[in-house]
């Protein structure tokens, strides 16, 4: 068995439970890597009206979640993007850090971190300028940039996560850093501890911003909001950024065994330039940054929609996308 075969299974694994930039479904990747099929207890409870008054009566805003929104047809969508090739690219976005008020050194190390990632797997396999394509999403050679970026060696690289919080966390703070379940982000604290990424006060931030959220057991996407928000409420959860927001895609994990759970399964940082909207990400942790272009947050929230709610057979709730701590206002399903 060579090095892909033996590490890509494990990998993908831990990035679909850990989530970030996967699209398939917990279920289909335990077939492909020879795990157990996670068997999903279809039996939803709800949660009682008075629950909910309670929820609201505590002083915590009720979630603005619209479901009245007709949903959004993929075949509609069309995407322009970059992978952060060109300088052209690479001066928007610097600058739009800049002017959101990131520190110099907090802009050269994501800089630093894409160009260890291009370098690895090679530039002539991303898009080399700001690209539009009349498609919802970009078309990579996985195969190719799998393969590349692990003969470069062992480190596990920087996920959404790591990418977000290495650009967001000084404007992040948290009072109670009492973290809840982090069991699955065991790939994101090995690379964290490989290169120590984050030490101290920041990894404890980490762990508590991103870990796992007991939730009542419904498709009930307004529940589910309110849940996260009390919960983030409770950790003391606050952004303090009003020209830099953090935009979180809450999963649902469902093995049917245990206690239902909401994640970060994707995140990313969306900045203005201009007239425009600029969404920074890593895809995943193999595969590349990539900054998109928006003209409203509409937009932005049909891309992720489109791409992260990929439970055709509704097995569980619809993703949530969050703005820092609220649901996106322009919140609506992508069919």
């Amino acid at each position: 068995m060579n090095k892909k075969q033996f590490w890509l299974p494990l990998l993908t694994l831990s990035l679909l439970l850990g989530a970030c930039g996967k699209n398939e479904t917990i279920k289909e990747v335990a077939a492909s890597t020879e795990q157990s099929t996670i068997v999903h207890d279809s039996t939803k409870a709800t949660i009682d009206s008075s629950e909910r008054e309670s929820i609201g009566s505590e002083g915590e805003e009720s979630a603005p979640v619209n479901n009245s929104l007709t949903p959004e047809s993929k075949a509609r969508l069309s995407l322009k993007y970059s992978n952060l090739v060109d300088q052209e690219t690479r001066d928007r976005v610097s600058n739009a850090l800049k002017k959101a008020g990131l520190k110099e050194e907090k802009i050269k190390a994501f800089f630093e971190a894409v160009d260890e990632y291009n370098n690895a797997v090679g530039k002539e396999n991303l898009v080399q300028e700001m690209t539009q394509i009349d498609k919802a999403f970009p078309t990579l050679d996985t195969d190719k940039l799998v393969d590349a970026w692990l003969d470069k060696g062992g480190f596990v690289g920087r996920n959404c996560r790591i990418t977000t919080y290495s650009l967001m966390g000084d404007f992040i703070t948290i009072g109670n850093q009492t973290p809840g379940d982090t069991t699955m982000l065991f790939s994101d604290f090995n690379a964290i501890s490989t290169k120590s990424i984050f030490t101290g006060e920041d990894k404890k931030k980490f762990d508590t911003l991103f870990s796992f959220i007991d939730v009542t057991n419904t498709h009930d996407t307004k529940v589910l909001a309110e849940e996260i928000q009390k919960s983030w409420k409770e950790k003391e959860v606050s952004f303090h950024n009003d020209k830099m927001h953090l935009i979180s895609v809450f999963m649902t994990m469902d093995d049917g065994m245990n206690k239902v759970q909401e994640f970060v399964g994707h995140v990313g940082v969306l900045v203005q330039d201009g007239d425009k909207y600029l969404f920074i990400e890593k895809l995943a942790f193999e595969l590349p940054y990539q900054v998109e272009e928006f003209s409203n947050l509409q937009e932005l929230n049909d891309y992720l929609m489109g791409y992260y709610d990929q439970d055709a057979e509704g097995l569980t709730a619809k993703p949530l996308i969050f703005e820092d701590d609220h649901v996106l206002k322009e919140y609506r399903v992508v069919e």
